[in-house]
């Protein structure tokens, strides 16, 4: 089931994921049409523009699928530390789950006969002491969560009624080049030398080397045993937060400056946050404590052993590949 020789068309094309995404399958042999906002970045060389103006614009979706055989949908809207929309949860479902349908539709109609949807380890929650596996029972916790566990079922429902191959990745972080929020705070900080309150953290993190995520969505186009599947995949690597911190250290050169704060801490000050947040912004919350230092661990052997897939890059080459990005554009931005 080869992706060479067959036109694939890519949305999100021009972002952090749909870049090395759009690379891999050109690499494979792909044609690739590449859907974008306007004003985004530039698609890879190679990748034909799609002639389509968003994913409700159904006559230009015809236009971008004509002879299209395999869709990868990467486009999304994203989770945001604070969504000014006045109705986040409709927002995310007219983008996430609407869009998804609509595409699906059109992409079924035009007969691609491949459909890859990416999703969130968010579908499934938070996370928490209990690593994440495929049978975990999904409890979305927040609107973009519960957007992508409703545009799953989408996909999974159409797809499956028109024999199409459509398997589903639920993503962890995906860290790399390009990348942006708070991994790109915390390279900044250990760069910088600034003392991380982390050094007392006894937690568990998954995450996802772009390259590998890339590498994951074209093994999973191409492996029959995917077809009607909803995977977890990562690095296969956790670590903690202080380890990350000593980790990116290493690939920057710089040493891993770690405070031993007691989490406690940390959790009181969450709640003040919570108090706080209701008449002002702020970034400490028990939210964004649980980000912090709370575990969201997966585990994606069901992925590896279903399409033999194994990740092309280690953390260490991932991190390596994004501290240099780092040197050489983050610090001069």
């Amino acid at each position: 089931m080869s992706v060479a020789g067959e036109v694939v068309l890519v949305t999100g094309a021009s972002g952090f994921l749909g870049r090395p995404v759009t690379r891999a399958l050109l690499a494979r042999g792909a044609t690739v049409r590449g859907l974008a906002r306007p004003g985004s970045a530039p698609l890879e060389p190679g990748v034909e523009p799609a002639p389509a103006d968003g994913l409700h614009d159904r006559e230009g979706l015809r236009r971008a699928l004509a002879g299209a055989h395999a869709v990868v949908h990467l486009a999304a809207r994203v989770h945001v530390m604070r969504d000014a929309a006045a109705d986040p949860l409709a927002e995310f479902r007219r983008v996430n789950v609407e869009g998804t349908r609509t595409l699906l539709d059109e992409s079924i109609r035009a007969g691609a006969r491949r459909f890859l949807f990416a999703s969130s380890v968010k579908a499934l929650g938070e996370g928490g002491d209990v690593v994440l596996d495929d049978d975990t029972p999904p409890a979305p916790a927040d609107p973009y969560g519960v957007s992508k566990l409703e545009a799953e079922a989408v996909v999974r429902e159409m797809a499956d009624a028109a024999g199409v191959h459509a398997p589903i990745l639920r993503f962890p972080l995906i860290y790399g080049p390009g990348v942006g929020a708070n991994f790109l705070k915390l390279l900044r900080s250990v760069d910088r030398g600034i003392p991380l309150p982390f050094g007392r953290v006894r937690n568990r993190r998954s995450a996802l080397y772009v390259g590998n995520a890339a590498a994951a969505v074209v093994a999973a186009l191409e492996s029959p045993a995917a077809a009607r599947e909803t995977f977890l995949v990562s690095d296969g690597d956790d670590h903690s937060t202080p380890e990350l911190v000593r980790r990116i250290a290493r690939a920057l050169g710089r040493p891993a400056r770690l405070v031993p704060v007691p989490p406690m801490l940390f959790a009181g000050a969450g709640r003040a946050g919570d108090l706080l947040s209701r008449v002002m912004p702020i970034p400490l919350t028990t939210a964004a404590v649980h980000r912090l230092l709370g575990s969201l661990a997966v585990d994606p052997a069901r992925f590896f052993r279903f399409t033999g897939f194994v990740p092309p890059f280690t953390v260490e080459q991932g991190l390596a590949a994004t501290a240099a990005w780092y040197r050489g554009q983050a610090r001069s931005a």
